[in-house]
């Protein structure tokens, strides 16, 4: 089954995002952030609808990199100056990220399935730039793990 370029792509592909996920993962359970990445991966299918609503100027996955950076900016400085617990502020920013996103995403009155593929993705059609993309961002999360911890 290695034969096909597709599936070697595949396999390289999960060779670069088993240890970033592992690496993430710890990091994300050791400062009690498991609430937070599941606000923050609520966001990133906001940036996507806005990503498609914008149209073809910019890639939907890059809007939702975005969006999701924006969204942790606000949610740190909002959890800085409110005198409400982590878990409040949260609830309110993943509540209201997946509402505007499903609002955004349902504006032409179509299903917001449409961007299941974008969200969940195909690890057999990856290309050979986002293996490159792969590579970079586990060699980030790595140095920054080292550096950090």
């Amino acid at each position: 089954c290695l034969q096909a370029g597709f599936m070697q792509q595949a396999l390289v592909a999960l060779i670069l995002l088993a240890p970033m996920a592992a690496t993430m993962g710890v990091q994300v359970v050791s400062f009690r952030m498991a609430f937070f990445s599941d606000a923050l991966g609520h966001s990133a299918f906001t940036g996507m609808a806005i990503g498609t609503l914008v149209g073809a100027v910019v890639e939907p996955l890059w809007c939702a990199v975005a969006f999701a950076l924006v969204f942790a900016l606000l949610f740190t400085w909002v959890r800085r100056h409110a005198h409400l617990a982590s878990d409040t502020v949260i609830g309110v920013f993943s509540s209201t990220a997946v509402a505007l996103g499903i609002f955004i995403a349902t504006l032409d009155g179509g299903s917001f399935t449409k961007f299941n593929a974008l969200l969940i993705g195909d690890i057999l059609s990856v290309e050979t730039a986002k293996i490159g993309l792969l590579a970079l961002i586990l060699l980030l999360v790595v140095v920054l793990w080292l550096t950090t911890g």
